[in-house]
């Protein structure tokens, strides 16, 4: 709805599958009326088509409508963090080695 300051109210209308599909936090939220969800590690939010104004006797809304975008290749910290010591193990080895 628009406020005091002239702003415009903003909603993200996100439309989602049932692999980036997110796990429902709504029976924790604040708000019993809004449905809350916890996205995907790994996971944002892209912009599927234009923005559009919506008109109601509260106010003017912009609606934004998204999708979620999963990453499913990309390593978790603990698989990076495994590499990194892995590599780091490596080099250490080839130091010793060329240092006899």
């Amino acid at each position: 709805s628009m406020s005091n300051e002239g702003k415009l109210a903003t909603l993200i209308e996100v439309e989602v599958g049932q692999i980036d599909r997110g796990a429902s936090l709504q029976f924790l939220s604040q708000y019993p009326g809004e449905e809350e969800v916890l996205l995907p590690p790994l996971s944002n939010l892209e912009v599927v088509g234009k923005p559009r104004m919506e008109y109601s006797g509260e106010g003017t809304t912009i609606v934004i409508p998204c999708r979620i975008s999963c990453n499913l290749k990309t390593l978790t910290m603990d698989e990076l963090v495994a590499r990194r010591k892995q590599q780091m193990v490596a080099m250490q080895r080839n130091l010793m080695q060329e240092t006899r």
